[in-house]
């Protein structure tokens, strides 16, 4: 396979992973799989983009443990924000929308 059917055929699966992408939104899932669904295709589209296009299927492996570690510390930092952030989001677990407080708005006096 020569470089250009190589650079087809990732472009050809990026293409059907977006395709798919486009099409689970018509699919009326309920959200939590949704998103797992959509960062796990994100996920394989990103890998194809880095391994293909940036070229690091070819690089010797003490590449990777940089890359690794870098992966590590984001998905802890993105982990600790969503952890901290989490008591602010409390949803109907009926119809999966956020639940509405009786308070009122705040108002100024003029």
């Amino acid at each position: 396979m020569t470089h250009v059917q190589g650079y087809i055929a990732v472009f050809a699966a990026l293409l059907a992973l977006t395709l798919v992408t486009v099409g689970m939104s018509y699919l009326q899932l309920p959200s939590g799989p949704t998103i797992g669904l959509g960062l796990a295709i994100a996920s394989a589209k990103a890998a194809l983009v880095v391994l293909f296009f940036m070229h690091l299927k070819s690089e010797k492996p003490m590449v990777f443990w940089p890359l690794a570690l870098t992966m590590f510390l984001f998905i802890a930092l993105f982990a600790f924000v969503l952890w901290t952030e989490a008591d602010h989001i409390v949803l109907n677990a009926a119809n999966d929308e956020p639940l509405t407080t009786n308070h009122q708005p705040l108002t100024t006096n003029h």
